[in-house]
């Protein structure tokens, strides 16, 4: 079980199959590059404020492997110790957004990302999007898993590294005792189905009720039963029940 502590950020590029805890939140982070390399186009976050309240959560996906994705890693890595107290989503993807166009020195050319905190305090989420797929909910009271989108369906969020000036849209979600928070990066949704086809959204939801547990650990190994453990593209998952 990986601790994480107050203002700790932990995470990386790097592959890693382990159980985690937060503030608020225990579950579980995999992450697998894509072939044999040592670090891939995925990178995962977890940090907890220094008042051991806010958990905050990151999922990005780079367009490009190894030494790109490592540039990026510091960057984002950088942006959360930054931001480590600090109730924003939005304000910390501008930040990054910005070094990114100032300081990159890899080859890639865009990024996807995905931010959240959770306040340990209500079980609130807020979230930002920058232009990677949607957050999956596992509601408690039902066993059904959904997309979290803003009410006004304004998803939106361009990726990282296009455009100087960018906004993020920073929504907000009342979560409850025993719901699942799920961020993953595409190869998930793009893995095909028992039909041959892609799963999809809809697909990756289905996938995740199979499981018949709310618990983040039974979750997972679903998943990867179903799945992996080989993928065509870096993969990563992380799924968190709610304290």
């Amino acid at each position: 079980m990986k601790e994480v502590q107050c203002t700790e950020v932990w995470g990386g590029a790097g592959a890693c199959d382990v159980s985690v805890k937060l503030a608020g939140a225990r579950g579980e982070c995999f992450s697998k590059p894509f072939g044999q390399g040592a670090a891939g186009g995925d990178i995962h976050y977890l940090s907890v404020c220094g008042m051991g309240i806010l958990s905050k959560v990151v999922l990005a996906d780079v367009s490009g492997h190894g030494e790109e994705s490592a540039e990026v890693a510091r960057i984002i890595h950088e942006s959360l110790i930054e931001n480590i107290g600090a109730h924003d989503n939005s304000s910390m993807l501008r930040h990054v957004n910005e070094s990114f166009l100032k300081k990159r020195k890899g080859a890639f050319k865009f990024t996807t990302m995905v931010s959240t905190i959770l306040d340990s305090r209500d079980r609130s989420l807020v979230y930002a999007y920058a232009g990677h797929p949607a957050i999956l909910r596992g509601a408690a009271a039902t066993g059904r898993f959904s997309a979290i989108e803003p009410a006004d369906g304004a998803r939106g969020g361009m990726p990282l590294g296009i455009l100087s000036g960018t906004e993020y849209a920073q929504h907000a979600v009342d979560l409850d005792e025993g719901d699942v928070f799920v961020l993953y990066s595409d190869a998930f949704t793009e893995a095909p189905g028992d039909d041959g086809e892609l799963l999809g959204i809809d697909g990756f939801c289905r996938l995740l009720e199979g499981a018949g547990s709310m618990r983040a650990a039974d979750i997972k190994n679903h998943v990867m039963k179903q799945l992996g453990p080989e993928f065509d593209d870096d993969a990563s998952l992380v799924v968190l029940e709610v304290l």
